[in-house]
C-alpha cells in the first residue's frame, strides 16, 4: 500500500473533551500502529485520516479490519 502522506490517528481517550492527534508518513504505518494498540484504542473512537484531514477509515471499518477472527489454519 504506502500511499504518501501524511495520515493521521485520531482518538478520543477517556474522560477527555478533545481528541489526540498522531501524524504518520504513510498510511501503512498508521494502520500498523493501530493494529499494535488496537486494545487500548478500540473502545476509543479510533480514526484514521488523510492530510486534509478528512476521514478516510471510521472506526467501524477499523473494528471490521482488526476484531474479524483470524484466518482459518490450513489443513494438513
Amino acid at each position: 500500500m504506502s500511499q504518501a502522506g501524511p495520515y493521521y490517528l485520531r482518538w478520543r481517550p477517556a474522560g477527555t473533551a478533545a481528541p489526540e492527534l498522531e501524524r504518520f508518513d504513510d498510511l501503512d504505518t498508521a494502520l500498523d500502529a493501530v493494529e499494535a494498540r488496537w486494545a487500548a484504542l478500540r473502545e476509543q473512537a479510533p480514526q484514521i485520516l488523510d492530510g486534509r484531514k478528512v476521514l478516510i477509515l471510521s472506526t467501524a471499518e477499523l473494528q471490521g479490519e482488526f476484531d474479524a477472527a483470524p484466518d482459518a489454519a490450513p489443513e494438513a
